[in-house]
């Protein structure tokens, strides 16, 4: 399950949920335990009493079957049997062939008691010797009878005729060895007995439907009548149901539910069910698994099914009798059993409602007492987050941990006081560094100003003289171009013209004078350019340095600020792993982190616009390297004109030597003219050249003051 679940419950509904799971859970594990305890308990109780109570049967019924016994052992031992079998022997002899007849029709048919009660009759109306004997013999077997519960009594001859019953039934005076009743076990009772010649040896035959009795369950138990070793007869007892089942259906600490019966080997019982209101012997059939244990003369108690299909518990004992095995088994439904245990933890259950319901509601209370005092800790934890200092901290005073935490509230209101003091100077003091450092970048981006403008300026000066310079020089090459043709021309006049020659050549000299002294101002000029270049360059480069330190300034700034941003991060899982009471220095060091963001955000983009900066610094040390190497190479080219004006002074005092000689060789004059044609050539070359370089150092003197400017907007921007 998701825990985050859980961390988005109130604490007003997570107390009494937890107080009502913990409830119930200790009434469930309490009533749980109590109630298979209980059980338990109540199992092993009942499995005594029901053991108890199923050796009691057993050793009820092996008391009355050895009375029985007993009763059979004496009887056929006794005078009174000898006697009895003797006499009624003779009289049935007596009788004939239709002893059988007549004696069922005096004792049966002819007898005035209905049926069940035929055994009241003493003596028939006939006058015979049996009828006599009967007579004597019967009140006191009768009484025997009744006294010991028999069903009947029964007395044989060895030769199988049944001279004597109490109860005259069908099977009166047949003959069971050769008669119709032969295969019942009334006739095997009779052989097994007429073959021992010791009254000890009985004969026990289990519970059968017995026809004579119209199909009801009989069992017989047979001994010889032996009198000086000769067997005189069979003595047999009919077994009586109604002692069996007065013994197995005593409801005595059996409860509502509970029962005890008999079951024989072909696991038909042998006793009725006290659930039955019709007779189950040997018409229920029993195949539990507690019989079969039994039956293999096993004993013990168990937990099954009974023969109704309903879950019991079961104490089951053998029983041998007479070579005969019996399941002797006593059971009470689970039901019953359990009962109180179900009882109590209803009981439980009851009182465990009732006990939830209380500790809810204690939960509850004591949840608004928790829940109340830390929403309003928390109102006010959050105001003294977004800056309000003057907020009231409640549950100040307690002794318990709201109150601690109150004084924790307490502290971090002092430290948001003190973050926002310290801000706030921190503001002061940045907003004082930011304007002396807008200050100190303003100065020295107007000092640059001015010292670049100012070389500028001259520099725009010296190419204007320059441009001046090279025109006059063109047109000066042109004039003295012109002129030397025209002397070329009229050279054959040199002599005739020898004074206008001399003229021109006075005012050649002193055009070429002046050329000299232009082209050497220049000259000089071009030197102080350099000059001024060079220092201009020194300057950028020193504004470059100042720039890389700068970098590195704020690259310091940077590495603090990942330091804070840093702290700030332990700072918050530190808050973190104190829980409730680091909440409020969590919140701090999330505004040291912030700031420290915005510090990082800042230096990046003071970085930014110095890295410009020495962008346009390096462009500007570029431009002013190109300017310094346009000036060379025009120092250079006013250095050749120089030359070529010196060439052509030489050559302009030449021509006024050979005007002053032009009388003596006109061929001479031809000569020098055509040198100074050369020279006036190349002069002219030399001044396009010259202002050529003006050109390109007029639109770098350009580039320069645009380059400036902008480096001089960015440095004031920054």
């Amino acid at each position: 399950m998701n825990l985050n679940f859980f961390s988005r419950i109130t604490i007003s509904r997570k107390i009494p949920a937890l107080v009502g799971a913990a409830t119930i859970i200790s009434v469930l594990a309490v009533g749980t335990l109590s109630y298979l305890e209980a059980d338990q308990m109540l199992r092993r109780v009942s499995a005594n009493e029901l053991a108890a109570l199923t050796d009691a049967r057993q050793s009820a019924l092996e008391t009355y079957l050895s009375s029985i016994r007993e009763d059979l052992v004496t009887l056929a031992t006794s005078d009174q049997a000898a006697d009895a079998v003797q006499a009624f022997a003779i009289a049935y002899e007596e009788l004939g062939a239709g002893a059988e007849a007549t004696l069922q029709d005096q004792y049966i048919t002819a007898n005035p008691h209905p049926t069940g009660e035929k055994h009241k009759l003493e003596r028939a109306n006939a006058e015979n010797s049996y009828n006599a004997v009967h007579a004597r013999k019967h009140p006191w077997f009768r009484s025997f009878l009744e006294a010991r519960g028999y069903y009947d009594v029964f007395l044989f001859t060895p030769n199988g005729d049944l001279v004597y019953t109490v109860f005259k039934e069908l099977d009166y005076a047949t003959n069971v060895a050769t008669g119709k009743w032969k295969n019942t076990d009334l006739g095997a009772a009779f052989a097994a007995a007429v073959t021992k010649n010791d009254a000890n040896q009985v004969t026990f035959l289990d519970f059968k439907p017995y026809a004579p009795s119209h199909g009801a369950a009989a069992s017989f138990i047979s001994a010889p009548i032996v009198r000086d070793g000769e067997v005189l007869g069979v003595l047999a007892f009919q077994m009586p149901i109604g002692r069996i089942n007065a013994i197995m259906q005593s409801t005595a600490g059996m409860g509502e539910t509970g029962e005890t019966y008999l079951v024989g080997g072909d696991h038909l019982m042998r006793s009725d069910s006290r659930f039955s209101n019709e007779s189950t012997i040997l018409k229920t059939k029993v195949s539990t698994p507690t019989v079969e244990a039994a039956l293999a003369g096993k004993n013990g108690v168990e937990t099954i099914d009974d023969y109704r299909g309903i879950s019991v518990l079961s104490s089951f004992r053998p029983l041998e009798f007479a070579g005969v095995r019996w399941a002797v088994v006593g059971e009470k439904d689970m039901a019953e059993i359990l009962a109180p245990a179900a009882t109590m933890r209803n009981i439980l259950a009851l009182i465990g409602v009732g006990i939830l319901v209380a500790v809810s509601f204690a939960g509850w209370l004591a949840a608004r007492s928790i829940s109340r005092p830390l929403t309003a800790m928390s109102v006010a934890m959050k105001r003294v987050a977004d800056g309000d200092t003057a907020v009231e901290t409640p549950g100040l005073g307690r002794g318990d941990e709201i109150g601690q935490m109150a004084d924790t509230v307490e502290v971090f209101k002092a430290n948001a006081a003190e973050k926002l003091r310290l801000e706030a100077e921190q503001a002061e003091a940045e907003k004082r560094a930011a304007t002396v450092k807008q200050q100190e970048m303003d100065e020295l981006a107007n000092g640059f100003e001015a010292s670049v403008s100012q070389v500028v300026d001259g520099l725009g000066e010296l190419i204007m003289q320059l441009q001046q310079t090279s025109e006059t020089l063109a047109g000066e090459a042109e004039d003295t171009t012109g002129q030397s043709t025209a002397v070329a021309g009229a050279a054959e006049q040199a002599s005739a013209n020898v004074q206008t020659v001399a003229a021109a050549a006075e005012e050649l000299a002193s055009s070429v004078a002046e050329i000299s002294r232009q082209v050497n101002d220049s000259s000089r000029l071009t030197a102080e350019t350099t000059a001024e270049a060079e220092s201009t360059n020194t300057m950028v480069q020193g504004l470059a340095a100042a720039a890389q330190q700068i970098g590195d300034v704020v690259s310091l700034i940077s590495d603090i600020a990942a330091q804070t941003n840093l702290l700030a991060l332990n700072a918050t899982i530190e808050a973190a792993r104190a829980g409730e009471a680091g909440k409020g220095f969590a919140v701090v060091a999330s505004e040291v982190k912030n700031l420290a963001s915005q510090t990082s955000k800042a230096t990046e983009e003071i970085d930014t616009q110095i890295r410009s900066i020495q962008e346009a610094t390096t462009g500007a040390v570029s431009a002013i390297g190109s300017i310094t190497k346009r000036i060379s190479k025009m120092n250079e080219i006013s250095t050749g004109v120089a030359s070529a004006v010196e060439e052509q002074g030489a050559a302009t005092q030449e021509i006024t030597r050979s005007t002053q000689e032009a009388a003596s060789g006109t061929n001479e004059v031809s000569t020098n003219i055509a040198g100074v044609s050369q020279s006036a050539s190349r002069t002219g070359a030399a001044a396009v050249e010259l202002r050529v370089a003006v050109d390109s150092l007029s639109a770098r003197s350009n580039e320069l003051r645009g380059k400036v400017q902008g480096f001089i907007a960015k440095v004031r921007a920054a």
